[in-house]
């Protein structure tokens, strides 16, 4: 059961497998999230409504634009959404480079699904905290 700190919560997921996705946004629910989903980085850059996300899962590797290009963006135009990496790709640079890019956390697919929700649930708790102050 969510926390009713941060019932509600919004998050995006941008993943180009389709399965990854619909995973993700499933569990997300059963665990009383909410979501929406993004196919590219181009997707979800053209939907501009980056601010009424409270979270963002984001692959690394996505045809066009990659995840560390969307980051990118995002910290260039201010806007601050926590973000966890998910990537096939596991190796030690890449993991370093998303955390270097401000991440809360990086998965190598299969993602630990407990872990996922665990930092997911820290991260809103800790900003809900904050938000109060």
């Amino acid at each position: 059961m969510l926390d009713p700190s941060i019932d509600q919560s919004l998050i995006a997921i941008v993943d180009d497998e389709r399965s990854v996705r619909r995973g993700l946004s499933n569990l997300l629910k059963s665990e009383g999230y909410l979501t929406e989903c993004f196919p590219s980085g181009e997707s979800f850059l053209a939907s501009d409504q980056h601010a009424k996300f409270d979270f963002l899962i984001l692959d690394v590797k996505l045809g066009g634009v990659d995840g560390f290009e969307v980051r990118q963006h995002l910290a260039d135009s201010g806007v601050d959404i926590p973000v966890i990496f998910v990537s096939a790709v596991g190796d030690e640079l890449t993991r370093k480079r998303a955390l270097g890019s401000g991440a809360i956390s990086f998965f190598h697919k299969p993602i630990d699904v407990d872990a996922l929700l665990g930092d997911i649930h820290a991260t809103l708790v800790g900003r809900g905290d904050a938000n109060e102050e």
